[in-house]
């Protein structure tokens, strides 16, 4: 065993080490095989295996910026050829270890992706993703991603070699190869890393790293074997422990898996080397080592009742402490093995003056309140310990959904006529963790259809109809919002808003919006009509901020884009890249960046209540980010949700401008924009924000619809004589004792076997309505593109029903044009 020189801890971050909820429970367990998605893959088809062997070199100097230490196999039968992989460092065995290819996250000896041998053809790309600080290669990468894409091909029997410095950040700054070799990470420290591999056929094979006994470099190496026949992968824990804790004797782990399976159980000894890194380590928590320095590995089997019991042998040295990691592996005949389990991370202290293994006394009195057909609140009695508690755990159906310091928890998002069960337990400093709590709830049936969405208004641009509403409510919740044009459904939406494209200039459009809830009920329509304008005006432009940007800044059309203000946290930033897909380039190559510390980005700015349209800027210029996926956050505005899983690189691509539109209502003064992280921290190039009129939205008015176009009107008869042909005059008001005749005029079309029916407004037996098509806009005022003229007399003549569903087919058939209804009135 090296002898170590220094301790110090971290807290293990890893999810799955958490105590499964089925063994605090005692509840059936179930076991993955293998992460499989895409088309099924049958035994021996899709196939692969992934080998970090750093090779040269002892356990303690051994690294894998060494030639060759990592080796990819394509072992499919069936003719499938992978297409991409990545490795996932963020679950490896010693957390904060990362792909350091700048030579900044750990010592300065970073080596990038250097591929060293390939059987295939062409040449592979590879990315570095996931900025451990979530902006860039400062503190390094967590993945390492491959592409095999257009003129590569990775086939069956291919092989590939490749080398990449992988360091921890612990280090950051230390001379090569840090103290004790700590800046060299060996393929065994990568154990429990996860490995992701996609074949041409849309399979997909995921699997954590395991150590691999036998072999003359055991002590340097893991693998990850892929394929349909892998064997169901293991849970351990140690009975009332949530890892990762302290213990001052040598504990049980409980191994669950399929009974008869023969388990190889490792426990790993690692430890903290901070001499002459500067500031005496970088970003140091509890529980934290950099380097495995002694290992070891026994072999059991799973009992018929799905689970065995194994005492561990842990190590503990005064001058490096006693924090151990362990995994475990299921292997079977002919090479068959699983995927890693969970580790747990324990610090072995036997000369600790205190010892806590007393778990805290059940939560009392679980019970539900305010229990509707969507969520319910728990409540319960405070647990006691004989040290403190620390939180309480709650599980939904086996899962664990939240942890709280409080004596109660709201569960929103339930569906109606459910039954589910509850269980909280308490868990104390140790990590002692109680028995469970259980209740089970059933939500009511759902009652009610929801409430029509509330204020809707439209906008119509170039092309283009923004709609935006109030949220509906409902007794179960609201999924959603379906949203007709003209009857038929053209979006299903979770936002408050929608924006229509493609449409057609000077043509209405009537919109619907109904809310529908859990239970697929859809409330009653909420309607609007609108009508697409070249160069309609939004309203007038109240806040441009130049986000990242450190001072303002004038676009060309002469607007001023403040300097960058209202922000929460993150960093400025400023580039060269020429900017693609805009005329205003300049307000792209500046951005704030958040990091993985403060990963949610909010703006603030103060403005009166009313109507806004926001329009948000964004670019992606991180090379990391020039892939789906990469790069993932939500915006909300108003405690909104507007755009869920925005992803600047797969909607716009790399160096590209990337605009996002939506309607905001502001009824407290101030509106709020936040950007939550999905994958990787949210960044934005500009921020711009619109009035809007209060009229926008409704129809206009007959005078508002006689200006837009450009024409007047008279109140009443023929003022100079001109007869029927007169386009100059009209009557302002249909029925001049009906306002509301006013919002009524408006002229639909649709398109019936390829015609164009036009349905007017109802008839009104006070003048004469002339029907004009054009192509040319300018000319559609000219009588000879009259193709319907319906008198008063002809009205008169009519029934209501008739006067009501009055409508006309262009007997000019296909074909796109212009339509204008005009009117004049006829006295009596």
């Amino acid at each position: 065993m090296i002898t170590p020189l220094s301790r110090r801890c971290r807290r293990h971050s890893d999810g799955a080490s958490i105590v499964p909820r089925s063994i605090v429970a005692g509840l059936a367990l179930a076991f993955a095989v293998l992460a499989v998605s895409g088309t099924a893959a049958a035994a021996g088809e899709a196939a692969a295996k992934l080998t970090a062997n750093s090779g040269a070199g002892s356990m303690g100097s051994s690294s894998t910026n060494t030639t060759g230490s990592f080796q990819l196999e394509n072992n499919a039968s069936g003719g499938q050829r992978i297409v991409s992989f990545k490795i996932d460092l963020s679950t490896a065995v010693l957390m904060d270890i990362v792909f350091d290819p700048a030579g900044t996250a750990g010592d300065p000896d970073g080596k990038a992706f250097e591929l060293d041998t390939y059987d295939g053809t062409g040449t592979p790309l590879h990315s570095f993703e996931n900025p451990h600080d979530g902006i860039g290669s400062e503190d390094g990468y967590d993945v390492l991603r491959v592409d095999f894409g257009t003129g590569v091909d990775f086939g069956p029997g291919d092989r590939m070699t490749f080398s990449a410095d992988v360091d921890p950040t612990n280090v950051k700054g230390a001379p090569g190869p840090g103290p004790e070799h700590s800046a060299s990470i060996s393929g065994l420290e990568l154990i429990g890393a996860t490995v992701t591999v996609t074949f041409d056929d849309n399979t997909v094979m995921s699997v954590r790293m395991g150590g691999l006994a036998g072999n003359s470099n055991t002590n340097k190496m893991s693998v990850g074997v892929m394929s349909p026949d892998n064997l169901a992968t293991p849970v351990i824990s140690v009975p009332g422990k949530l890892s990762p804790f302290t213990s001052t004797t040598q504990p049980t782990v409980r191994i669950d898996g399929p009974a008869g399976a023969n388990v190889r159980l490792w426990t790993f000894y690692s430890a903290l080397y901070l001499d002459g890194v500067p500031g005496g380590g970088y970003d140091i928590d509890p529980y934290e080592t950099n380097k495995i320095i002694g290992y070891g590995f026994s072999t059991v089997t799973i009992g018929g009742g799905g689970s065995v019991d194994v005492p561990l042998d842990l190590d503990y040295d005064p001058s490096t402490g006693g924090i151990n990691q362990v995994a475990a592996v299921v292997e079977g005949s002919g090479g068959l093995r699983s995927s890693s389990s969970n580790i747990l991370t324990i610090d072995y202290d036997p000369g600790g003056v205190s010892s806590d293994d007393e778990p805290p006394s059940i939560p009392g009195n679980l019970s539900a309140s305010a229990v509707s057909a969507s969520s319910l609140t728990l409540g319960w009695d405070a647990s006691t310990d004989n040290t403190a508690i620390d939180r309480y755990t709650i599980f939904r159906d086996g899962g664990e959904i939240a942890s709280t310091t409080q004596l109660s928890f709201t569960d929103g998002g339930r569906l109606p006529a459910t039954s589910y069960i509850y269980e909280v337990v308490a868990v104390d400093i140790a990590g002692n963790q109680s028995g469970p709590a259980t209740l089970s709830v059933s939500t009511p049936p759902d009652q009610d259809d929801p409430t029509p969405p509330g204020s809707l208004q439209a906008i119509g641009g170039d092309g283009w109809v923004q709609l935006f509403w109030s949220a509906a409510s409902d007794d179960s919740g609201v999924e959603g919002y379906r949203v007709y044009r003209d009857a038929v459904l053209v979006s299903t939406v979770s936002g408050l808003g929608f924006l229509d494209s493609g449409l057609v200039n000077g043509t209405s459009y009537e919109y619907s919006v109904v809310a529908v809830d859990l239970a697929g009920k859809e409330s009653p329509p909420a309607t609007v009509s609108a009508t697409p304008e070249a160069g309609a005006a939004v309203g007038n432009g109240v806040l441009r901020v130049n986000a990242g940007g450190e001072f303002p800044y004038v676009d060309p059309e002469g607007n001023t884009w403040e300097a960058d203000y209202g922000f929460n946290t993150g960093s400025r930033s400023t580039y060269t890249t020429t900017i693609l897909g805009t005329d205003n380039p300049e307000l792209y190559q500046s951005r704030r960046s958040v990091s993985s510390s403060n990963p949610d980005l909010h703006y603030g700015f103060e403005l009166p209540d009313g109507n806004y349209q926001v329009i948000l800027h964004f670019v992606e210029v991180w090379t990391g980010g020039f892939t789906a996926g990469a790069r993932v956050f939500d915006v909300s505005a108003e405690g909104t949700l507007m755009v869920d899983d925005l992803d600047i690189f797969d909607r716009a691509g790399g160096n590209t401008a990337c605009t996002v539109t939506f309607p905001v209502v502001v009824s407290d003064g101030h509106l709020d924009l936040d950007f939550t992280r999905v994958a990787n921290n949210p960044t934005i190039s500009g921020i711009e924000v619109f009035e809007i009129p209060e009229n926008v939205g409704g129809p206009p008015t007959f005078e508002e619809w006689l200006t837009l176009h450009g024409l007047d009107g008279e109140t009443a008869g023929d003022s100079d004589g001109g007869g029927l042909d007169n386009l100059a005059e009209f009557q302002l008001q249909l029925d001049p004792t009906d306002a509301a005749d006013d919002l009524e005029f408006r002229l639909v079309g649709h398109r019936d076997a390829g015609a164009m029916v036009l349905s007017f407004p109802p008839l009104k037996p006070i003048g004469d309505y002339f029907l004009h098509r054009s192509p040319d806009l300018e000319d559609i005022g000219n009588p000879a593109n009259r193709i319907d003229t319906v008198t008063r007399s002809q009205i008169e003549a009519m029934t209501p029903q008739e006067r009501e569903d009055y409508s006309v087919t262009d007997p000019a058939g296909p074909g796109n044009a212009f339509y204008q209804l005009f009117f004049e009135p006829v006295a009596e």
